[in-house]
């Protein structure tokens, strides 16, 4: 986004440069900001003020290798500059899909515009139930027409569930399947789609790590194939082939190793051989993946357990699971 703002113009928010790109050449007379981060993914804590999560989260990203510290720092910070900008601008309209990561994106920017005095009357709202970087400039304008100006119970609304997102434990955004989320329409699946990334009640799998288990007991065997045959198993796909890499890797790591087969780990900037080599590795079930898919072991036991949901750190020592099929938590043993 362009650091000289022009008076008359409007401003696009939307989920990144695929769409952003399109929407550029859909819209004249209009700056695009992508939002880019990948908020189910990492850490995503309490924090001060935007600033402070936005440094937290490119050292996030530069620590899993996905771009140089220095670089995604300063495309955080254009990226908030551009925001605090907003005034600027004749009508700010927010362009986001239906999946998880983009519904988290705009919990993200609706709490911080509800929390800004003279946010003004000019934020809209354009929400899509398929993805806007598939899609025709021509389907583009007349999705536009859709947009409605966002109201005082969507930007409450968002703001409570994005501060349950990022408390210590998961009580308070597992209770939001409990409130009446209507006012954001795609929100509810989203929430309870991220739930189901934290360890199942009786396996200990990531409904992530489940579908790649199935994918291959039913014949996918290489990395290539997975990243579509697991999307295909999404209601709405949200999740990019880096992100997805990492599930996989996982699952071949020590303890508790699940998956057999891969010819080195995944890493940004491998060469172009060794990634294709990577991509055509023949994958196959451990006997304990087969255990774990059948339901006769717990992942959870002899694996690692260390990742995020928002603001909860999952550990096997604070290890929260979830019970999908009664849409229950299950805090940790004491």
């Amino acid at each position: 986004m362009s650091d000289a703002l022009q008076p008359g113009y409007d401003l696009i928010i939307t989920n990144g440069d695929a769409a952003g790109e399109l929407l550029r050449k859909a819209f004249s007379e209009t700056e695009v900001l992508p939002w880019r981060d990948v908020l189910h993914d990492g850490p995503v804590p309490m924090t001060g003020d935007l600033e402070e999560l936005s440094e937290l989260r490119a050292d996030f990203l530069a620590e899993r290798g996905w771009g140089d510290p220095d670089t995604l720092r300063e495309n955080f910070r254009a990226r908030d500059r551009g925001l605090a900008h907003f005034e600027a601008f004749e009508t700010v309209a927010l362009w986001f899909e239906h999946d998880l990561y983009d519904q988290l994106q705009l919990v993200q920017i609706l709490d911080w515009f509800f929390g800004t005095p003279g946010r003004g009357a000019g934020l809209r709202l354009v929400q899509a139930d398929d993805f806007l970087g598939t899609q025709s400039v021509e389907q583009l304008v007349d999705l536009a027409k859709s947009g409605a100006p966002v109201n005082e119970a969507q930007l409450a609304l968002a703001s409570k569930v994005w501060s349950a997102f990022r408390q210590p434990d998961p009580k308070a955004f597992a209770g939001l399947l409990s409130d009446d989320l209507a006012a954001l329409p795609y929100l509810e699946q989203a929430v309870r789609r991220m739930l189901q990334e934290l360890p199942d009640a009786n396996t200990g799998l990531a409904r992530t790590q489940h579908q790649i288990l199935v994918a291959i007991n039913d014949g996918v065997n290489t990395p290539r194939d997975l990243f579509g045959a697991v999307e295909r198993m999404e209601e709405a796909a949200f999740m990019g082939d880096w992100s997805f890499w990492t599930w996989l890797d996982g699952l071949a790591s020590e303890p508790g190793r699940l998956i057999e087969g891969l010819n080195r780990r995944f890493e940004p900037e491998m060469g172009h051989d060794d990634f294709m080599a990577y991509l055509q590795s023949n994958i196959a079930l451990t006997p304990l993946g087969f255990q774990v898919l059948g339901g006769g072991a717990d992942y959870a036991g002899p694996a690692k357990v260390d990742r995020w949901m928002g603001g909860t750190h999952i550990t096997n020592e604070a290890l929260w699971r979830w019970n999908d099929r009664e849409s229950v938590l299950v805090a940790p043993e004491s």
